[in-house]
């Protein structure tokens, strides 16, 4: 079931509030329980027998859990514990996510026929393993408490965020289930969660879903594109993706807020970074907060250690030589980055967007450690726009490799880019207007606020300043006006709902 079919408006959506607003009256357990069972029928709505491995997945990790707690006088044995534990998360992704693509690489690359079926992935599954994988961590550095059952289902079954995230932690969301709260249904949250529900869920019907064909229609047949019709092609899929990921995550948040629970931010225009280390503070933020958290900074430290051990620094000094910048700054983002390659997909056109963002960042830090202060080149890439361009260029084409449905196909696609594919430098092919539509877009996304700007939940970036004269028209109120404006925006949402689309972050 998705934020954008009619089951979820008109059946799911309505019934879990009006269960809230009863079942809050007789308190924590009660609501907890009614918001658990709720979030166990939306995701098994699309698959019931995947409703299984959730189950199996939350009792593995309860138990682990608790023996972690138990254990927390034993570290060596809470530590084989958490190893257990975390070793059975990441095999489980990994028989699903991976298995079977390794085995069809396997089959092909060895001249084998054998008979390799295939296994749909269950949604979500990066998602709530990951979120549990970062409980067990936390418990085990008593950086968390255990839970009670109805409470931990909850924390990982809740189903704004269960299949697309954002990926929560235990320390943001398990103190708004606490039995000193009171489970009412708040006025202002309600018409602000409303608000940021339907500007979410026009993102998706009413940009995205018209950006897709044409997109989908570029990377199905790379071979032979013009130059103009890549370039076009390239930024619709850039914009479907913007768009689609915005859009449910102003869904995920805007629902989640109906019920005044507040999930974390999680994409704050990324194409509005001036540098690729600024998109992904940007771009799936809670993604980059796991990443920096769990792998990045452990990693970091193990240098640190090392370095120690053998007697070389790790100030800051001793980051501007070339072996300490190589094993303190490249080596641990190199590593997570591959690691986030592989997260988003099984093929090696992951592995490479992911070591592609990884070579970025890379430079980007080498950049800011090792520049000449007041050249010529310095100021210039200093220059915001210049920054912003760059950026976006090196993001569309670690994304010809996210979407392309292989390594061959990601560089016929950037070699039409280049002016050497097939259609050399012929003129565009795809329908006129539809460009004029994508680069009217462009300044959208580039200039405007965003969703959490106009709702007044974050201050304005310092593109959006640009046009503060008229951000106060933008500003949403709980006025009649916008009451208006937002009923007009969904009835153009249900007009054009007659074939709903999943959305692109949903089985990660």
């Amino acid at each position: 079931m998705g934020f954008n079919s009619a089951e979820f408006l008109f059946c799911f959506l309505p019934l879990t509030l009006a269960g809230f607003l009863v079942f809050g009256r007789f308190g924590r357990t009660a609501v907890i329980a009614w918001l658990g069972i709720a979030s166990l029928v939306f995701y098994a709505y699309w698959r019931p027998a995947f409703l299984l491995l959730l189950m199996g997945s939350i009792a593995v990790n309860y138990v682990c859990a608790a023996l972690i707690w138990r254990n927390r006088t034993r570290p060596t044995l809470q530590k084989a514990l958490l190893i257990l534990g975390v070793s059975a998360n990441l095999a489980a992704l990994a028989s699903f996510k991976y298995l079977f693509p390794l085995l069809h690489w396997l089959n092909a690359a060895l001249g084998l026929h054998y008979a390799i079926g295939d296994v749909s992935l269950p949604l979500g599954i990066s998602f709530f393993t990951f979120t549990q994988i970062a409980y067990l961590v936390d418990l085990s550095q008593d950086a968390a408490e255990p839970q009670d059952v109805p409470g931990y289902i909850l924390f990982v079954t809740c189903f704004p965020y269960i299949i697309a995230g954002p990926i929560v932690h235990h320390r943001e969301i398990m103190p708004q289930f606490s039995a000193d709260r009171t489970f009412r249904i708040r006025g202002n949250d309600f018409s602000v969660g409303l608000s940021w529900f339907i500007l979410g869920l026009c993102k998706k019907v009413l940009i995205a879903d018209h950006l897709a064909p044409h997109a989908n229609a570029v990377f199905a047949h790379p071979a032979g594109l013009s130059m103009a019709d890549a370039w076009i092609g390239v930024l619709n899929y850039a914009l479907q993706l913007y768009f689609d990921f915005s859009g449910y995550s102003d869904m995920a948040v805007g629902v989640a807020r109906m019920f005044s629970i507040t999930l974390p931010l999680n994409f704050n225009s990324p194409y509005k970074a001036a540098s690729i280390i600024e998109f992904w503070s940007r771009w799936h933020m809670t993604l980059t907060r796991y990443l920096t958290l769990y792998l990045y900074n452990p990693m970091s430290m193990w240098v640190s250690r090392r370095r120690v051990a053998a007697g070389r620094p790790t100030s800051r000094k001793a980051a501007r030589t070339l072996p300490g910048f190589a094993s303190m700054v490249v080596f641990p983002t190199m590593t997570t980055m591959f690691l986030a390659g592989i997260w988003h997909g099984a093929g090696l056109q992951f592995i490479i967007f992911g070591l592609l963002h990884g070579t970025y960042i890379g430079l980007n830090h080498a950049w800011r450690i090792f520049r000449k202060e007041g050249s010529l080149l310095a100021h210039f890439l200093q220059l915001r726009p210049v920054g912003i361009a760059l950026t976006f260029v090196c993001v569309l084409v670690a994304q010809v490799f996210f979407r392309a449905a292989s390594t061959y196909d990601a560089l016929t696609v950037l070699a039409a880019l280049s002016g050497f594919g097939g259609g050399g430098f012929a003129p565009v092919r795809i329908h006129t207007a539809h460009a004029y539509v994508v680069f009217l877009l462009l300044p959208v996304v580039w200039l405007l606020p965003n969703t959490q700007e106009i709702l007044g939940q974050v201050p304005l970036s310092p593109t959006a300043s640009i046009l503060r004269a008229w951000v106060p028209v933008m500003q949403w109120r709980p006025t009649f006006a916008w009451a208006v404006a937002l009923g007009a925006a969904l009835v153009a949402v249900l007009w054009n709902m007659a074939d709903t689309s999943t959305f692109l972050y949903f089985q990660f």
